[in-house]
């Protein structure tokens, strides 16, 4: 899992970025945690995908 974090870094970035936006919609009541539930398998999958399938 650090390996692909550290490979994919571009992707990785994206993934966090994506997830602290969506944390603080949450937390200033802006999205409910429904919402913030939607976002969460894309931010995930953005962890986990290679930078090539993605971001040349």
């Amino acid at each position: 899992m650090k390996a692909r974090l550290i490979l994919s870094w571009r992707t990785s970035i994206l993934g966090v970025i994506l997830f602290i936006i969506s944390v603080v919609l949450m937390f200033t009541r802006l999205i409910a945690f429904s919402e913030f539930t939607a976002f969460l398998p894309t931010i995930l999958g953005l962890l986990y995908v290679k930078d090539s399938s993605l971001i040349k």
